[in-house]
């Protein structure tokens, strides 16, 4: 299901990133690298996520009480992190989970709200932790347990951002909302492969409903693949559309992955959330892209099911930006 959007815009945003993350090759784009630790990871989490948001709003000299609504969710079991922030914040809020495909569905929920003249603005977030999200889906780093080449590593990052109806550089064009896809795969240790399918359905109808190809973007991203579901999904879309030279996958964008021993790449919601608004935005301001679409993914599942032998359902949304002219 595609949206086209009426006057919705990216204000502003920022990105905290992790120790590991603040030595990677988008390390200059980040506001900050501070991981923020605590004596859990959640609570650290807690507090790179409160971070973004307070530099968020000192960016643009805000209030939080000038926040319409804020819309977002994280890993956690229950959006613990997105409450235990918000405890604090008197703003309305619409908690989101769609695993890795966050920001891409928080984003496209909030454009409709203003695009429809519900709301003049919306604070989006999301964020992911290495270790809390270990602890959660697999097990405890601590396990020393091994990792499968096919694994992602999970970044930890906080991203925020400002969409309002208010003109800005950069326009938020069209939000196409995935369907649950279900092939039958059951690695858990192989999200990327797993969630491919997701990918390459919500692309093709993104493409159709829009009347484009990805040679009219100047980047198309997924996030995150790996480097494995990236390779076939990057064979489908030139089964389709020929030569296809302009993906990328976030996950592979955000490490170095011949240096950092990230395993089949990076993860998480925070993954496509940095590259999206630390990376992109400051290309497409700088004039460097023009036209980027995003599709994040996400992989639909938890332990219980995964123990009791159950396949991966996985979901992809796609935002599209734009530079104004």
């Amino acid at each position: 299901m595609n949206f086209r959007l009426d006057r919705v815009f990216l204000k502003n945003s920022s990105v905290v990133a992790g120790d590991l993350e603040g030595c990677g090759p988008l390390k200059e784009y980040f506001d900050s690298i501070d991981e923020c630790k605590d004596a859990c990871f959640e609570n650290s989490e807690i507090d790179m996520l409160s971070k973004s948001i307070d530099i968020l709003l000192e960016k643009m000299n805000w209030k939080i009480e000038d926040i319409s609504l804020a819309i977002g969710g994280e890993l956690s079991n229950q959006l613990t992190t997105t409450s235990y922030t918000f405890r604090r914040l008197p703003v309305s809020l619409i908690g989101v989970y769609a695993a890795c495909s966050t920001i891409t569905l928080s984003m496209g929920v909030a454009s409709l709200l203003i695009s429809g003249k519900n709301i003049d603005n919306a604070l989006v977030f999301t964020s992911s932790h290495n270790q809390s999200a270990e602890r959660q889906f697999r097990n405890p780093v601590e396990y020393g347990g091994p990792k499968e080449d096919t694994q992602t590593f999970t970044s930890t990052i906080a991203a925020s951002c400002l969409l309002t109806a208010e003109p800005s550089k950069i326009q938020v064009k069209s939000f196409t909302l995935g369907k649950v896809i279900d092939v039958g795969f059951t690695n858990a240790y192989d999200y990327g492969r797993a969630m491919m399918p997701a990918a390459l359905e919500t692309l093709l109808e993104h493409f159709h409903q829009m009347k484009t190809t990805p040679k009219d973007y100047d980047l198309v991203l997924t996030g995150d693949l790996s480097r494995f579901g990236a390779k076939l999904l990057q064979t489908e879309l030139e089964k389709e559309f020929r030569e296809v030279y302009n993906y990328e996958d976030c996950g592979l964008l955000l490490y170095d992955t011949d240096r950092q021993n990230v395993l089949a790449g990076g993860s998480g919601p925070g993954t496509s959330a940095a590259v999206l608004l630390a990376y992109v935005k400051k290309r497409m301001e700088e004039g460097g892209f023009h036209r980027v679409l995003l599709c994040a993914t996400g992989a639909l599942l938890n332990p219980t099911m995964v123990n009791q032998k159950n396949s991966i359902p996985c979901i992809a949304h796609a935002i599209e930006l734009e530079v104004t002219k």
